[in-house]
């Protein structure tokens, strides 16, 4: 693995103005989502965009919005797609 490759798999936040924040492959791997079922989810209303950009223009995660993510990600939905089961956190969006 080159040093570029090995740099690109760590997983380090950053802190902007005060700000822990993530990279959007370290915030889905964190939440256990693919970037398909991220953009799919913000698409239809299911979570919010990220908050922030960072000067690129590249979203960045909070660790609020990770953890909202992770939260979303392992939700159990009955069967019949009828009723949401929020256990034990109602505080999803």
């Amino acid at each position: 693995m080159s040093q570029y490759d090995a740099r690109r798999c760590e997983q380090v936040p950053r802190f902007v103005d005060g700000r822990t924040v993530f990279r959007i492959g370290e915030a889905l791997a964190n939440a256990g989502l693919s970037r398909a079922t991220y953009f799919r989810w913000v698409r239809i209303g299911r979570i919010p965009d990220t908050e922030f950009k960072d000067r690129n223009g590249r979203r960045v995660f909070t660790t609020e919005e990770v953890e909202r993510l992770q939260r979303q990600a392992n939700r159990l939905v009955a069967s019949s797609g009828q009723f949401d089961l929020h256990l034990p956190d109602d505080e999803l969006p």
